[in-house]
Parts: structure tokens; sequence; C-alpha cells
């Protein structure tokens, strides 16, 4: 697991203790550091905390920021409970961010470690990528380190365009990179990621179809609707309410992978239809 910190020195140790050396924590050093960190790492959870930059007075518009702009990215909120910081937390909760640990209170190892890994997709993210590894594993590292943030982060990637750049190669080497390895093309690997994080997200009850759409980056709901179906065959609410977790990521893998086995040498499927699916020029 990746976990990007925007917090103090002392609760950035504490996160590191509880972390341990199972799981990578990359301190930020700024705000602007921690959207790096986010477009060029893996990241699973984010961890801020109003007094990062700013211990005299929190404040969140910062953490509003980048909620927006990463809004599918799980996010905790790790803060000390003072009369200074009582006002953002309240604020942060009204907002949404149901997730706040209280340093010094309810931040013991075990319970922190608890906290970061049952995050909404972490754990199908992983076990998604336990299943296809033997054919990512055909591709170039580069190609295959792309494909793995896009999958555990999927809300950091617009469009094929920006897989493309991760994978740092040309469009045409990306496709028949991953043709080669036997998956599916850019486009359905990325609509594979933001299926498998709505399903996560849509599994807590405070989550609908609007808000998962929206910050998956789909164009509408519609389009959500025909991602889920055309990748596990079933509706976003019938696989919320009817499919365990372990059966989704099972069907979302073996139809990746059998979509790799019908693309036809030198072919370009899923270039036709990005804008549509994902809002955004292909």
């Amino acid at each position: 697991m990746h976990v990007a910190a925007c917090v103090q020195p002392q609760k950035l140790a504490r996160l590191r203790g509880a972390a341990g050396s199972s799981h990578a924590v990359h301190a930020a050093l700024s705000w602007a550091h921690a959207e790096t960190i986010i477009r060029r790492q893996p990241v699973d959870v984010l961890v801020v905390d109003p007094q990062f930059e700013s211990t005299a007075t929190p404040r969140t518009d910062r953490i509003r920021a980048v909620r927006a702009r990463y809004g599918a990215l799980p996010m905790v909120v790790y803060s000390a409970l003072t009369a200074q910081t009582l006002r953002s937390l309240v604020e942060l909760g009204t907002e949404g961010v149901g997730q706040i640990v209280l340093y010094g209170l309810d931040d013991d190892p075990r319970h922190l470690r608890q906290v970061l890994e049952l995050q909404p997709g972490i754990l199908l993210a992983g076990q998604f990528l336990a299943l296809i590894r033997p054919a990512l594993n055909l591709t170039p590292a580069p190609v295959s380190a792309a494909v793995e943030r896009a999958i555990r982060t999927p809300a950091v990637f617009h469009n094929v365009s920006d897989l493309t750049a991760a994978a740092g190669v040309p469009r045409r080497s990306l496709y028949r990179h991953l043709e080669r390895a036997g998956l599916a093309s850019p486009r359905e690997v990325l609509t594979s990621a933001r299926v498998l994080r709505a399903y996560a997200l849509l599994r807590n009850p405070g989550y609908s179809l609007d808000l998962a759409a929206q910050q998956l980056r789909f164009s509408d709901v519609d389009a959500l609707c025909d991602a889920m179906k055309e990748m596990v065959g079933i509706t976003p609410g019938k696989a919320r309410n009817r499919v365990a977790p372990e059966e989704f990521v099972r069907r979302l893998a073996t139809r990746l992978l059998a979509m790799g086995r019908d693309i036809a040498p030198g072919s370009a499927i899923g270039v036709v239809g990005e804008a549509e699916l994902f809002g955004g020029a292909a």
C-alpha cells in the first residue's frame, strides 16, 4: 500500500510506525508536492492534516481543493483535537469526510494501520492486480508501473493520453505492448480501473451513482452504468447489492483478459468512444 501524507512531523512519525515495513509512506513537503506525489505514485490513500503548513491556524481549503481534484482517492483526516482544530474537523465531517483519526487519542498503531488498510478500493485493487499480474509482467516495466498506478489511482488519469504519458512510450507502442501481453486496450484498462473503484465506493451507502460518476470522471451516470455492464455484465445497483467483492474482482479480471485475447493483431480497439465515456478528448 502507498500512503501520501500531508501531516506534521510528529504525526508523520506515528503514521510511519503504523504502516511498518510492508507499506510505503510518501511524505509531502507541501500541498504542491502532495499533488506531484499523487500524479507520480500509485497512491492508495491520502492522509491530511488541517495544520499541515499552517500550525497556528488550521485550514481546510487545501484539503477541499485536493478532494475536489481527486475525489475518488480515499482520504483520512489525521488531526489533533484542540479548540483551534475543532471547527475544521466539524466542517470536514459535515462535507462528507467521514474518516477522521485523532492524534494522541485513537491513533494507536494497530487502529491507525487498520484505518489505512480498510479504505475503499485498496484491497480490491490489490486483488485485481494479482489476477492480471502474469499478463502485466509481460509488458516493459514503465508500462506495467503506469497500469498499476491507473488501477490504484484511477481518478488521476483523464484519458489514454495520460496513461501514455505515465508509461513514457508512444501511443501506438502502448497499445502494442498491452496487446502482446494479452491485455485489453488502454481505454479498457482505464475503464476497468474506474469500474473497480466505482464498485468500492458504491458499497458505501453514502455514495450515490451521481457522486461516483463525477469523482471517477465519467461523463455522466449513464456512462458509468454502460461501463460496468460492459466490464462485468451487471448494472452498478445490482453489483452493489448482489455481487460479493471477490466475485466482482474475478469477473472484472476475466473480462479484461478476455478482451485482450479478442484484440486482432494491429488493431486499435478501444480508441473510439473514450470521449463519450470519460467526457474528454482521447
